[in-house]
């Protein structure tokens, strides 16, 4: 079987239970960002103060948010390895949408901290759970493609949740978004129950028949290949200043730069969608970089994050409008080309992970990655709140901009180790 004829031989079956796999991750991932808009509204519910919102919403809840869904998702990833993995999907969308759920019907902060608590166990649960299945559904010559669909679908799905709560937030109050996007999930949780598939492990792959059970000797096998190491550095380093855009960046620009609520937030979901974008595009040209030559597919995304920096830049140092006569259009202008260019490097590593493992720990590997990647979410609006403390907004989103440098810098180091580590 080559591995084109796979994908050919999926039944109607598979692509039906990757379309509810993909609509999952939508309504899933809506929840991420519900906080931003009305982080102020947020902040007075509860009493705080600017300084308690920017640490205590900002920083904090992120922080538990990211760190207890990291750490805990590597018990999913090696669950992922050796169990039925639909049913480890259906748990963890259970994690994440029933706190959700009862995250509309809070009255107290300690309340509203544990069921965000509860919701990051449920987005870091999804992760290895998903990429495990779509490395069998598709083998290496799909993988950033479909990557990168995947990624389009989820940056929808983050757009339009910091939307809605952008727009229902100063009319409806800012508990009414988690019901809304919480509900369809359980809906569709109750279809993919009923016409899920499971590929076989290891399907996609040429040398699926050499695979055995995950033991000490495979995982000390994947943290001794370099690339795994460097996408999982990347990961941290990358995602820190995305905090910037999705914790702090729609109070920003309307509680220190002066937009309103509504402008604000539909800057954010802008980037959002541009970022949205930048993964289905950096996917599918990442793809065909890949067939071309593997060291093509690190460049791209290096060259992308060193670009996206630019933009970000200007945005953060907008004058506020009482000193500028500047209109909504112009940080549009500036999010679209930050979105897109940073984002094009997530498909990509997700498909470079996907490439230098095996499938019998494709799920350790991304639960790795996912790890580091809530390292950097959860450190980095703490880091960038304690830097907002002792140096302002400005500056603290300056320096979060900054380490996008150091991810860059992470990915390129990938061009010498990477079709090295895929012949392992």
């Amino acid at each position: 079987m080559t591995k084109d004829n796979h994908v050919s031989s999926l039944s109607f079956s598979d692509y039906l239970s990757l379309a509810l796999l993909f609509l999952l991750s939508f309504f899933l991932f809506a929840d991420q960002n519900l906080m931003g808009p009305n982080l102020t509204q947020i902040a007075l519910d509860f009493g705080f103060n600017d300084i308690q919102r920017d640490i205590k919403l900002g920083g904090e809840i992120s922080l538990v948010f990211w760190l207890i869904g990291g750490f805990v998702t590597l018990f999913f990833g090696y669950l992922t390895d050796i169990v039925s993995r639909k049913k480890l999907l259906i748990i963890a969308i259970l994690f994440g949408e029933i706190p959700c759920l009862l995250t509309g019907f809070v009255t107290t902060y300690s309340q509203f901290f544990w069921l965000r608590a509860l919701t990051g166990i449920g987005i870091g649960a999804i992760i290895p759970i998903t990429y495990s299945l779509i490395g069998d559904y598709f083998p290496a010559s799909k993988r950033s493609a479909i990557t990168g669909y995947l990624g389009l679908v989820v940056g929808l799905g983050i757009a339009g949740g910091q939307l809605l709560a952008g727009m229902t937030g100063p009319v409806l109050g800012w508990k009414i978004c988690f019901v809304i996007v919480a509900i369809p999930n359980f809906i569709i949780l109750f279809l993919y129950i009923i016409f899920g598939t499971e590929p076989e492990r290891g399907q996609s792959d040429f040398n699926h028949s050499k695979l055995s059970a995950i033991n000490f000797i495979s995982l000390k096998k994947l943290l001794s290949k370099k690339t795994n190491m460097l996408v999982f550095l990347q990961g941290m380093f990358g995602t820190v200043p995305w905090a910037v855009f999705f914790v702090y960046l729609a109070d920003y620009l309307s509680q220190d730069i002066g937009y309103s609520i509504q402008a604000a937030t539909l800057v954010v979901s802008v980037i959002g969608l541009s970022a949205m974008m930048g993964g289905f595009i950096g996917g599918l040209l990442g793809n065909k970089l890949y067939n071309i030559n593997p060291k093509y597919q690190p460049l791209l995304s290096a060259t992308c994050t060193f670009l996206g920096m630019i933009p970000t830049g200007f945005l953060i140092n907008m004058k506020p409008l009482s000193m500028t006569d500047l209109s909504i259009a112009y940080p549009i202008v500036l999010g679209v080309f930050s979105g897109f260019f940073i984002t094009i490097t997530a498909p990509n590593m997700k498909a470079v992970l996907m490439n230098v493992n095996q499938s019998n720990n494709r799920g350790t590997a991304f639960a790795l990655y996912n790890l580091a990647d809530d390292l950097g979410r959860g450190l980095g609006p703490f880091i960038i709140s304690f830097l907002i403390l002792n140096f302002g907004r400005q500056m603290g989103f300056n320096i979060a901009n900054g380490i996008w440098f150091l991810c860059g810098l992470s990915i390129l180091f990938m061009i010498k180790t990477y079709p090295k580590d895929q012949e392992i």
